[in-house]
């Protein structure tokens, strides 16, 4: 904890206080850095693997259609290109799914991480969800005392929160 303390107080984060989305960013960096430095946890590649590997596929299906389309009439081929075009929307589909429904959320092992900020009364909230406790762990502040007027991270109490919130 104190190696990231003493980062920040080297090069502090600094962001846009009339831009939220800015600010979720550089809070979800911390996060990340956090899991990274102090839980030696890594983040989960998974759903970024599955949009890779989705896109190659995406790439293939879309090449031999225009190679088949390219090459030959299509009442040939209509039906491999039925079942091309159908697979490739089902494919993206299911992905989209996916990524709606766990996409947004960080995953460290046995923990899974989402954050929001809400823009009416910009609240930061961080809601843990542990895979060995019934119920989640909940962290909700004001980005206002998370940053100061010049939008620089008060990075001390953030990191003592987030480690008070990762300790329940």
């Amino acid at each position: 904890m104190d190696i990231l303390k003493t980062k920040y107080n080297k090069n502090p984060l600094v962001g846009d206080v009339y831009c939220l989305n800015s600010l979720k960013i550089i809070l979800d960096d911390v996060i990340k850095e956090f899991m990274d430095t102090v839980k030696n946890s890594k983040q989960s590649t998974v759903s970024s693997d599955i949009k890779i590997s989705t896109g190659l596929v995406s790439a293939a299906i879309t090449g031999a259609t225009v190679y088949i389309s390219l090459t030959s009439e299509f009442k040939q081929h209509k039906s491999i290109m039925t079942v091309l075009v159908v697979a490739y929307f089902v494919i993206n589909i299911l992905v989209e799914i996916y990524e709606r429904w766990n996409g947004k959320s960080m995953v460290f092992g046995s923990k899974t991480v989402s954050t929001t900020i809400n823009a009416s009364d910009a609240i930061y909230t961080v809601v843990v969800h542990d895979s060995t406790q019934p119920t989640p762990n909940k962290y909700t502040r004001s980005v206002f005392e998370l940053f100061d007027s010049d939008g620089k991270l008060i990075h001390e109490r953030f990191i003592e929160d987030i480690q008070d919130l990762f300790e329940k």
